[in-house]
Order: structure tokens, then sequence, then C-alpha cells
């Protein structure tokens, strides 16, 4: 497998209202092959959201560089930024933030697709089984996010992100907001499509159940930082860091309770 997106040494920093500046990520670097699952985990504030958004293109680092297929994301024009959006999808935390509210589901979904040389019926057989996927009845689709609950919006987010088989998908808590059945299902399509397609994933989660699920290899992150990196049974069985070990710990308890 071949380096799909790089990160070099990523450095974040964030003004504090009547204090010095916040370091949120610190020399960060990470690697995402092709086909190739990577999951983030860490503590609330470890700087996971913040990557997933410099990743995407979506912020840009104080220092460092990212990478898509030998690109540099930051250095691309807005015209040549256009086509990586449909093969550079992400899924966002907060799924009522992430939807226009204006748009049906139906134009959000086709917008995922407006870049793709398909005909009018391959756009709607495309639209139509990712509904199913996502169980979600085609009556949505003339509907606005607005009316949809959180685990439906959340569906719909994920939707976007599948319908138009992006090579890279950054998914930040997606499945969070999803119940056990529902959730199954979402992850059972992402893997379907990993091995239908070859799609990457970014995935940060704090179910650390998921994550063993999903993963083929962990990144344990800690005040900005990589503190571990290996492949996930390694990290689930054996893990080094004290930061990934509390993690695990508090899965574990959290299980019990």
């Amino acid at each position: 497998m071949t380096d799909l997106l790089t990160a070099q040494n990523l450095f974040l920093s964030r003004a504090r209202a009547g204090g010095p500046a916040v370091d949120v990520l610190r020399g960060l670097s990470l690697s995402v092959r092709s086909g190739e699952t990577v999951a983030l985990i860490g503590a609330s504030g470890t700087g996971k959201t913040t990557l997933a958004h410099v990743l995407a293109g979506l912020l840009r680092p104080s220092a460092g560089q990212v990478t898509y297929k030998g690109a540099d994301v930051q250095a691309l024009s807005q015209k040549q930024h256009r086509p990586l959006r449909c093969e550079l999808q992400m899924i966002f935390q907060d799924p009522y933030s992430s939807l226009d509210p204006r748009q049906s589901v139906e134009a959000v979904l086709r917008e995922a697709l407006l870049f793709h040389p398909l005909s009018e019926a391959e756009k709607q057989g495309r639209i139509r089984a990712t509904l199913h996927d996502m169980a979600l009845p085609e009556d949505v689709l003339s509907r606005r996010a607005h009316e949809f609950s959180g685990g439906q919006r959340q569906r719909i987010a994920i939707a976007r992100a599948l319908v138009g088989q992006p090579a890279l998908i950054i998914a930040d808590e997606a499945v969070s907001a999803l119940d056990v059945s529902v959730q199954a299902r979402v992850l059972n399509t992402l893997l379907m499509q990993q091995q239908r397609t070859g799609l990457s994933l970014v995935f940060i989660s704090h179910d650390m159940a998921v994550v063993r699920h999903m993963a083929h290899r962990v990144m344990v992150l800690d005040q900005g930082q990589v503190v571990e990196e290996g492949p996930a049974e390694q990290i689930f069985t054996a893990p080094r860091s004290d930061t990934a070990r509390m993690l695990l710990q508090h899965s574990r308890e959290k299980e019990l309770s």
C-alpha cells in the first residue's frame, strides 16, 4: 500500500484571551495508506479534532505540511481544490452544524456528486443505494436537515461522505450519535466500501470497541503529540504508553459500570 495522505511536523497555535498562545498540535506527523484505517485516540482536548480539520484542509497549520497524493493541500488553488473535495470527505462530530438547513437531503447528496462524470440514472442509483445503506427511506430526499433527529442527521452526513465513493474519509466521532443497531450497520457499510473501493479512513472515536473493530493502525495522542503508534492489536493487547493504558482502563471500567 502507498501513502495517500501524509502530514509532516505539524504545529498549530491558538491565541487565548488574556494569556499566551496555546500549542494545540506540537510536531505531529502521520501517514495514511490506500485502503487503510488509521484511528486517532486520546482524551478530550488532545488535538484530535484540530488535526482532522488540518488534514481536511479546513485549518492552516502554523508550521508543517499536509500532502494528498503528493500535492501540498495548502498550496492548491481554489480551482484545484474542488476535485480534491470529491476524493477527500469529512464527517463532522456535530451533525447539527455540518448540514446546510436550507438544502434538501437530495441537494446535499447531489452536491457530493457534482464533479463526478455520472449519468442522471447513475446518480439516482448511487443516492438510493447510499440511503439504503444508512437505513434511510427515499422520502427523506425532499425534506430538509432541520426536520430530522440528531442520529438521522448524522446518517445523512455519513451518506453525503460516502455517496461520491471518495478515496479518503476523515471521520470525527462519526457514529457516536447513533444507536447500537444503526451504528453496526454504518460501520459495516464503511468496511464494505473499503473492501470494494480501497477507501482509506482517518477514524476518531472515544469508543475503544469501535476503534478495535475498525482500525488497522492506531495513533495515541496526548497534548498535541503522538505518544504511541502501532498496529491496532498491539495497542490493545500490549500498550506501551501510560496514555494508552489509561484510555483502555477507562474503557474497561465504563463497560463494567
